[in-house]
């Protein structure tokens, strides 16, 4: 049986996982953050990308000036 060291797992990488990673048209990485905020008594959390921890904040003020419902999502579309 392989046993894995989960805190030398977290030192050896460098940055998120891939699948918290992504590259904008531009070819700059954008990172996923999650927004908090609380409804009804309970919290909860919805995910945008970024740039950086300070983009994040400035489009979570965005969100707060302009944000709207677009529609539902029903599908994925893989690739």
């Amino acid at each position: 049986m392989d046993v894995i060291s989960l805190d030398a797992e977290r030192d050896r990488r460098n940055g998120p996982d891939e699948q918290f990673v992504t590259v904008d048209p531009a070819g700059r990485r954008m990172f996923a953050f999650c927004l908090d905020y609380q409804m009804g008594g309970l919290f909860w959390t919805a995910t945008i990308w970024a740039y950086d921890f300070e983009d994040a904040e400035l489009r979570a003020d965005a969100m707060r000036e302009n944000l709207k419902v677009a529609g539902q999502i029903y599908a994925e579309v893989p690739g």
